[in-house]
């Protein structure tokens, strides 16, 4: 008759899930924002590339024009990352394409038509013979266009080569490109790959080496000569998009190991005094109501990737965006920063052209902040520390899991208990469990010194087992709940009150790497569910009452519910898995057995929850869409799309298994269960036993790994941080029997 009673309340708790979501989803339809970048009459957009700038740069005396249109418009660190490596080639044609695209040398070999390719050959005979296209003779063309497009077409997600371009040209917008970086005898004229279209044709521009003149003191002996230039551009005046190359900077980068850091300096000076000219002459043409300047640096300087800055400063006047903003975009939810691909579709919207959904970047748009530069430089430093030191110390601490997990595995088959307490490996175990939450309190000091961070990561860590183990020895779990529910309820509060702690934490994503930046990431995933459920089953040990069920269903309930939620970050992976770990957990908790009828439930829900999310987000707008309503728009016009997510997740879950140390401590963890189920004989059976709940959430928090591995693209990270609020406590609770 219990378990009847139970069953219903299940059953009635899932019934009761379906309807919020559809509520939520109700909501997400009608309360969605459209706004975008307003546009009364069309005006121009001009993008100038000074490359290989840092935000630190700015700071240069010799600047006041720069600094004077940040002032009037808004600044964003740009995220450079492409299909390939952080080089000029990738980098321009990402802008290009609006997605991660590769270039290789090819997208750098763009000409004019008359240009000479060879001895007795012009580049416009060499590119009829390649496209069967002749040029016209005011066209840039990009030789390797063809190429460009057989090499993106290999990648594992959608990419177009000149997708910028080719809307442009569809709506009648003319698109010019200007400039060069030539270095030497090596062409550097990627800027092409900007404004091409997919035929690899710029309707006009000037990118040959007339525009530079020979500087016997500059590196290299030629640079951009400024008076030309200027006569191209207003040679340009009926172009409506101009992206202009102003080149010298990527020349003197170039020549970086080969000058004294004095010569370096002068000239770069120089050579950004030279551009803030012209720069002053561009803004001078413009009308910023009605017109959009843009200015970016598409690639980190080699010095800047050597020290492990990959971010760049990109300005933005114009196009709506207010005086003394900073640049945020959907694709980054982050006020201050910016993608590479985010470029294209904000011009392609000041023009009123629909963004393609080929290009994963979004519209950008301005936050206004109170202290802009203040603002930007503090979100640069916290995280350039997040990046650079997120890998040392997350290793140190998956190193230290590793041993304690060996050593209690071994002690428990030597049934050694006495070497356990001198060693202070219970307290270690809880030291483990602590760790999490520690990170995502330690951002609130500020500190961005790694000898005082690990300071205060151990001291926080102490502090947490300290009290844990105060908690446990009063009254046996308390100790256990106290630290799974303060973890569960410090992220849940994070979400609600904007992710300020999970942005910064090391444990968290890396916006400056780029591989998520917003809501909750994969790390803090697996240790949400793990957590949910371990405190759950703790709970129903201490209170096993038809209440406590009924609150952890409900906690299940709220916690899938915000992984799934694009206003709060959607993390697709991570709402599959809850759809599958809470309602086997819960059932298991209320005693429910697995029929045809639970079956068939579950198997519903998983599979109209997750299409419901998703037709949500899609349904959401196109300027407020997460990935997951991109892809699912992606998956509709073309199925198989469907299928190159699945290889892209699977790629990225194998690498991360064969490479990283995730792999490794997840191997132990799971190997000693394996073991343990086996040696010391019956340990197990009498631990289920005695702590039936207990049991069933190690159960619960194994099921959460495996779903996690299975359903995200960095899985493994998933599963190990989701075997945190598992393995330790039952290896804790083995060691004390």
């Amino acid at each position: 008759m219990e378990k009847e009673r139970d069953c219903r309340c299940m059953f009635r708790a899932a019934r009761v899930f379906i309807w919020i979501s559809l509520l939520a989803l109700f909501f997400l339809f009608f309360a969605g924002n459209h706004c975008g970048l307003a546009n009364e009459r069309r005006g121009r957009v001009v993008m100038v590339v000074i490359d290989r700038l840092s935000l630190d740069d700015l700071n240069n005396p010799v600047l006041g024009t720069l600094p004077r249109l940040i002032r009037k418009g808004g600044i964003g660190l740009l995220n450079t990352g492409t299909g390939g490596a952080r080089n000029p080639e990738n980098a321009y044609a990402t802008i290009g394409a609006g997605a991660h695209a590769i270039a290789t040398k090819a997208g750098a070999f763009a000409y004019e038509p008359a240009e000479q390719f060879s001895v007795g050959s012009k580049v416009y005979e060499e590119f009829r013979q390649r496209t069967g296209f002749i040029p016209m003779p005011e066209n840039v063309v990009v030789l390797e266009g063809t190429r460009l497009a057989r090499e993106n077409a290999k990648l594992l997600y959608p990419v177009e080569p000149g997708a910028l371009g080719e809307k442009l040209k569809a709506a009648g917008i003319k698109a010019a490109c200007l400039g060069n970086a030539d270095w030497r005898d090596r062409p550097g004229r990627q800027v092409a790959t900007v404004a091409m279209d997919k035929s690899g044709v710029v309707a006009a521009g000037y990118v040959g080496r007339e525009l530079l003149m020979r500087d016997a003191s500059f590196p290299g002996g030629f640079r951009t000569d400024y008076d030309i230039l200027w006569k191209k551009w207003r040679a340009l005046k009926k172009a409506d998009f101009v992206v202009i190359d102003l080149g010298d900077t990527s020349r003197l980068d170039e020549a970086r190991a080969e000058v004294t850091d004095a010569v370096f300096k002068r000239r770069w000076e120089e050579a950004l005094s030279r551009a803030e000219r012209f720069l002053g002459g561009i803004t001078a043409d413009l009308d910023l109501r009605h017109d959009c300047l843009l200015i970016v640096s598409p690639t980190p300087s080699r010095a800047a990737l050597e020290g492990g800055d990959w971010f760049t400063p990109a300005v933005l006047v114009g196009g709506g965006v207010a005086p003394g903003s900073v640049l945020t975009s959907p694709s980054t939810r982050r006020p201050g920063v910016i993608m590479s691909t985010d470029l294209a579709p904000t011009i392609l919207r000041f023009f009123g052209i629909e963004v393609p959904e080929t290009m994963s970047g979004r519209p950008v748009t301005g936050v206004r902040v109170p202290a802009q530069m203040q603002y930007l430089t503090a979100l640069w430093r916290q995280v350039f520390f997040t990046h650079n030191f997120r890998a040392p110390v997350i290793k140190t601490y998956l190193f230290y899991t590793l041993i304690l997990l060996v050593a209690a595995v071994l002690f428990i088959l030597l049934r050694e208990k006495s070497w356990a307490r001198r060693l202070q490996l219970y307290p270690l175990l809880f030291s483990v469990m602590a760790f999490p939450l520690s990170c995502l309190l330690v951002p609130v000091f500020g500190t961005y010194t790694l000898s005082l961070y690990l300071g205060e990561i151990v001291a926080v860590t102490a502090v947490l087992t300290l009290i844990t183990l105060y908690f446990e020895r009063r009254k046996a779990l308390a100790g256990f709940i106290f630290l799974s529910l303060t973890t569960v309820g410090l992220i849940l509060a994070d979400v609600f009150t904007g992710t300020t702690l999970l942005r910064q934490s090391m444990l968290s994503y890396d916006a400056m790497g780029g591989a998520r930046f917003y809501g909750i990431g994969n790390e803090y995933m697996g240790v949400l569910i793990s957590a949910a459920i371990f405190s759950s089953a703790c709970a129903l040990t201490v209170w096993p009452r038809r209440l406590t069920l009924l609150l952890t269903a409900l906690l299940g309930l709220l916690v899938t519910v915000i992984l799934g939620m694009p206003g709060l970050g959607t993390n697709f992976g991570g709402l599959l898995t809850a759809l599958v770990a809470f309602p086997v957990t819960l059932l298991s908790f209320a005693g429910v057995g697995f029929n045809w009828r639970t079956v068939a439930v579950g198997g519903a829900a998983f599979v109209l929850l997750p299409v419901l999310f998703a037709v949500g987000d899609f349904l959401w707008g196109g300027r407020e869409q997460s990935h997951i309503g991109r892809s699912l728009l992606q998956v509709f016009q073309e199925p198989a799309v469907a299928l190159d997510i699945v290889k892209r997740k699977m790629a990225m879950n194998m690498k991360l298994f064969r490479y990283t140390i995730w792999s490794r401590v997840l191997a132990a963890g799971i190997g000693g269960l394996l073991l343990l189920s086996l040696r010391p004989v019956g340990v197990m059976r009498v631990f289920r036993s005695r702590y039936p709940y207990l049991f069933t959430g190690f159960i619960g928090v194994v099921v959460t790994a495996v779903a996690a591995f299975l359903f995200n693209d960095s899985g493994t990270v998933a599963a190990t941080t989701a075997t945190v609020f598992g393995i330790p406590p039952l290896l804790y609770h083995l060691l004390k029997e």
